[in-house]
């Protein structure tokens, strides 16, 4: 659940509210108090994550009186007999949102069938978005793990692409850790490519794609290298080295699932980004080769061409380019370097090249 009210006086007075309800057995003062505070709050906290602990520590009866009162509005929203979005200051689809996850979250382990059509409405809209950015939608995705049903790799993709692109909500980070999917996100055409290979390849590429490349780092630590050895061995060098310049061939194509959203449909995944930026810096492991140099000076090359219908492209894999053609550090590797060095512009992909030319 999210903590993005940081005003903690507002959710203490908000619980203060709830348990009065409780402790009076009113039900459906609860109810209302609870959505009131969703409300209030905003979509990405709702009624506070101490709220909703509480609520779940209730007794199960209880729990799923209120669930089911929250579904009973769901379904009237616009019937005399159902609280009006405007009692609560929203309009009907900001309400119907907050009773779909609050219900959810409530009912959660209870009764995995109660509004599970509504979630699995949500969820499937959710599939093909960039990010996810309106009412905690990964509660219902919770909701339906726990259930045993998996949402499938699409909406698992929309997750990844969100807590990397807009927002590190701890609540989504934790859920991902039990979220069975893909190891690369599918829907751009290098990466359909890899995940097939690795499909094939059996375990040891399935943890050489799962070798990703740290966030923040500019460079592969000593750690980190160490670790991509074990895995090019087990996979075997020279059948990595020959998937990954076919891998590398595909990057920037147009993407077999277009996407929706502000970075356009051809956007890059920056899920996938970083599994790149990690095979760029395995490739500097291998024994070196002109091929291999001239595939990454490709991988640069096209990485800061930006995309049909797309502003963004993957600066931070054409620095993982540069970083492993300067590991390579071969006459051949400079050679590529030094060619990049006519056709590059941007500043902090040219500075790179530059320390890696001087050195």
């Amino acid at each position: 659940m999210s903590t993005w009210l940081s005003n903690p006086e507002i959710l203490l007075e908000q619980g203060a509210v709830h348990r009065g309800f409780a402790e009076r057995g009113d039900l459906a003062g609860l109810a209302r108090s609870v959505m009131e505070a969703a409300c209030h709050n905003g979509s990405m906290t709702g009624p506070g994550a101490e709220a909703m602990a509480w609520l779940r520590q209730l007794p199960h009866r209880d729990r799923l009186e209120l669930a089911g009162i929250w579904a009973a509005w769901h379904a009237r929203t616009v019937a005399a007999e159902a609280p009006s979005a405007e009692a609560f200051r929203r309009n009907t689809s900001y309400l119907r949102a907050e009773l779909l996850v609050v219900a959810t979250g409530v009912a959660r382990g209870l009764d995995p069938d109660l509004m599970a059509a509504e979630r699995h409405a949500v969820l499937t809209g959710l599939a093909g978005e960039y990010v996810a950015f309106g009412h905690r939608e990964w509660e219902l995705a919770e909701a339906e793990i726990e259930a045993g049903r998996i949402p499938g790799p699409a909406v698992l993709a929309t997750f990844r692409r969100t807590v990397i692109d807009y927002h590190a909500e701890p609540a989504l980070r934790e859920l991902l850790t039990r979220f069975p999917g893909p190891v690369l996100n599918p829907g751009e055409a290098w990466a359909d490519q890899a995940l097939e290979d690795a499909a094939a390849g059996g375990e040891p590429w399935q943890r050489l794609l799962g070798h990703r490349a740290p966030i923040s780092a500019g460079a592969p630590s000593a750690k980190w290298l160490d670790a991509g050895r074990d895995l090019l061995d087990a996979a075997g060098p020279e059948s990595v080295r020959r998937h990954v310049h076919q891998w590398f061939e595909l990057v920037g194509r147009e993407r077999t699932v277009p996407l929706r959203g502000s970075q356009g449909p051809a956007a890059y995944d920056p899920y996938n980004v970083q599994a790149l930026r990690a095979l760029a810096w395995l490739l500097s492991l291998l024994p070196p080769r002109d091929d291999t140099c001239d595939a990454l000076a490709r991988l640069v090359a096209t990485s800061l061409r930006g995309l049909p219908r797309s502003g963004a492209y993957p600066v931070r894999v054409a620095e993982a380019g540069v970083v492993s053609l300067a590991r390579i550090g071969t006459a051949d590797a400079r050679l590529e370097l030094d060619g990049l060095r006519g056709q590059v512009t941007h500043k902090t992909v040219l500075r790179r090249i530059d320390r890696a030319l001087a050195a």
